[in-house]
């Protein structure tokens, strides 16, 4: 299976955003991936919450008819990291697996939410804006098991080790990490869920320093089942491009099966 990671900066403008997406997206096509993997807010990040609840999308937005167009025209599976949507009365952080007919055939609200003060003077609180998920969710793409989630759904390995024991291939970790986080964490819990689970992990990440002066950690990656590092970028926009050997994650399994030796205590 051919992955491609599309790394850039979005910003608190829908279509300056589509304009820095939209390029990356055509290049990625040139090299044929089965799954196009984009990040965290891929269509909209701000710092400001007043701004992301009047750019919420909804599911009928033009946005989101776009993606599922061109996922249509082109035959490739998205999954599209997370948009801001609003469903209902509330505001989610939502990832959106479209197929290659064009059908959104899943969806899973972050369900760990940022709130935190960092050292550098950084403060989020996620939970003012968005309404956290509640259920683990697994897509099914070309008939390989995906597992979803988001960014600091990273942080709590329960989460990955529920999809290890569903027999699930590869986590997405789509993300919009801070240039401090990142530095310090990014590649450490990326490599340990793919190495205590036996999957391959692939992790796009916004980069760059947005127009309001948020700074994300870019370098996209992905890890193999055995915590191999497959491919990187770094801090700028691109495209990774990995081929994924499917069958590698029972071998590893078959070496180490923590999840069927896991055991509650």
């Amino acid at each position: 299976m051919r992955i491609a990671c599309l790394q850039y900066t979005a910003e608190a403008d829908t279509a300056l955003s589509a304009s820095r997406l939209y390029p990356l997206f055509s290049e990625a096509l040139t090299q044929q991936p089965d799954l196009i993997a984009l990040p965290e807010c891929a269509l909209f990040l701000s710092r400001s919450q007043d701004l992301s609840r009047t750019n919420a999308l909804s599911i009928t937005s033009p946005e989101i008819l776009r993606l599922q167009t061109l996922a249509r025209e082109n035959a490739v599976h998205l999954v599209v990291g997370s948009l801001i949507m609003r469903i209902g009365e509330t505001i989610r952080n939502r990832t959106l697996v479209i197929d290659r007919l064009g059908y959104i055939q899943a969806i899973y609200d972050k369900i760990h939410l940022f709130d935190v003060h960092l050292p550098t003077g950084e403060f989020y609180q996620e939970s003012a804006l968005f309404t956290a998920g509640s259920q683990p969710v697994v897509a099914s793409v070309d008939g390989v098991s995906v597992g979803l989630s988001i960014c600091f759904d990273l942080r709590f390995p329960k989460l990955y080790r529920y999809y290890a024991k569903q027999g699930v291939s590869i986590m997405v970790v789509p993300s919009a990490f801070t240039r401090s986080t990142g530095e310090a964490h990014w590649f450490t819990l990326l490599r340990a869920r793919a190495i205590e689970n036996g999957c391959f992990v692939v992790a796009t990440g916004q980069c760059g320093r947005t127009l309001e002066g948020r700074e994300t950690f870019g370098h996209s990656v992905v890890f193999d089942p055995w915590g191999t590092e497959m491919g990187s970028l770094g801090d700028s926009p691109g495209v990774l491009i990995v081929d994924l050997d499917i069958e590698q994650v029972a071998r590893v399994r078959g070496q180490i099966p923590v999840a069927t030796q896991d055991r509650d205590f």
